[in-house]
């Protein structure tokens, strides 16, 4: 399969728009992203389904979707959480975007998830997966202090 790059962040990201299709290709774009600022982008896959991934330092978050927008939008739950309470914001045309602790992964896991989604267009079982729920930003947020 082949997957589109799309930083919602940066559209000066000399990568933006390219397509991928080689898995060492992605590994290296992923990797030299990982200590900007806290931002999001997408991989299009050509199968009608795309990954939006947060990309911040040893932490991301994945979500997993139609191309057309429609529901469900799949988030991936890490097996070993890095965070128990709170959020991270990443950025999305300047915007800061929270996203709560419990769907933050290990940047280890947010690559794995990326490469599988690249070879074969489905969800990594790496991770489970879990439909968004819209309260989970307030109440990860009140367990931020509770750590």
């Amino acid at each position: 399969m082949k997957v589109q790059y799309l930083n919602y962040q940066n559209k000066l990201d000399p990568m933006n728009g390219t397509v991928i299709v080689q898995e060492a290709i992605l590994a290296q774009l992923l990797e030299e992203r990982q200590n900007e600022p806290p931002f999001l982008a997408e991989l299009s896959g050509d199968n009608g389904y795309h990954i939006e991934l947060g990309i911040g330092g040893n932490v991301g978050c994945v979500q997993h979707s139609q191309t057309n927008g429609k529901a469900p939008y799949l988030m991936a739950i890490s097996a070993d959480p890095p965070m128990k309470g709170g959020y991270v914001e990443f950025l999305t045309a300047n915007t800061p975007t929270p996203i709560a602790a419990r769907y933050i992964v290990n940047f280890d896991e947010l690559k794995a998830i990326a490469i599988h989604f690249l070879k074969t267009g489905e969800r990594s079982d790496r991770v489970l997966w879990q439909e968004l729920d819209p309260r989970a930003i307030i109440e990860d947020a009140k367990r931020r202090n509770s750590n």
